[in-house]
Formats: structure tokens, C-alpha cells, sequence
């Protein structure tokens, strides 16, 4: 573009050389013509500006997503843990339950559970087993994603 304007300019200041003397008009179209082409420069510039800039939005915002998808087992994680932990050493009371009748056990259940030795370790390993079979279970189908 600049090559033609230069060349442009030189083929004018030779013709008004040469001849002399020109109109008003012929100036104003010729300023106008300058004026297009020089915009014209202009306009493709701020386009390819344009077109950089929305590039790098583009990357930026996939590469967001990318860091969001790739963080939100993570999060899943934590927010498990969190809750857990929150929970699981906390009495039905503390948490705002209450339990019913149907929660509760009969006295003939617990002469039961008392008779047999070492029941609350029994529980509570059974209860670790199964916890960790859950978490076993949930790292295998986090892994098949």
C-alpha cells in the first residue's frame, strides 16, 4: 500500500509540474482519493490488530475451561473431604437431626451388642472396610473418564 502511494504521489507532483495549473475540484478529488487509500491502510491495520487481540481472547478463555475441566475432580475432592470431615465426628444432635423412634434401638438389641466382645471395634473396622471399598470404587471410575 505505501509502495502505491509513494508512486501515486510521484505520478501527481510530476503532472502538476508539467501542466501547471489545476482546478479546486480536481484537488479536492484528489485529496479525497489520498484520503481513501491512506484509511484503507489504516482500516487493514486496525483489523489485523483486531483478529491478534481476539485470538488471544479465544486462547485465553479455551485455556480457562481447559484448567476448569481439568481442576473440577479436585474440587469434587475437597469439597467431599471437606464435608466429611464436617460431619462424621459430630453427633445426630450437633448436625440438626433428629431420630425417631425408628432410629433407635430396643434394649433386648443392645444386651445383644454388648454380649459380643469388642463390638464397636468390629463396627468400626467394618465400617473403615466399607468406606475404603467406596473410595477404591470412586478413584477406579474418576480413572475411566
Amino acid at each position: 500500500m505505501w509502495g502505491y502511494l509513494s508512486e501515486f504521489w510521484n505520478a501527481i507532483t510530476q503532472q502538476v509540474v508539467e501542466a501547471g495549473v489545476y482546478t479546486i475540484d480536481w484537488f479536492q478529488s484528489l485529496g479525497n482519493a489520498v484520503a481513501g487509500a491512506i484509511g484503507g491502510l489504516f482500516s487493514d491495520l486496525i483489523h489485523h490488530i483486531y483478529d491478534f487481540f481476539y485470538v488471544i481472547y479465544w486462547l485465553t478463555d479455551n485455556l480457562k475451561n481447559l484448567f476448569s475441566i481439568l481442576l473440577k475432580p479436585l474440587s469434587w475432592i475437597f469439597n467431599f473431604g471437606k464435608g466429611f470431615f464436617y460431619t462424621a465426628f459430630k453427633t445426630p444432635a450437633e448436625l440438626g437431626l433428629e431420630i425417631g423412634e425408628v432410629g433407635s434401638f430396643g434394649s433386648n438389641v443392645f444386651e445383644v451388642f454388648n454380649a459380643v466382645p469388642y463390638v464397636n471395634y468390629i463396627f468400626a473396622g467394618a465400617g473403615a472396610v466399607l468406606g475404603l471399598v467406596f473410595l477404591i470404587f470412586i478413584v477406579k471410575k474418576l480413572s475411566t473418564i
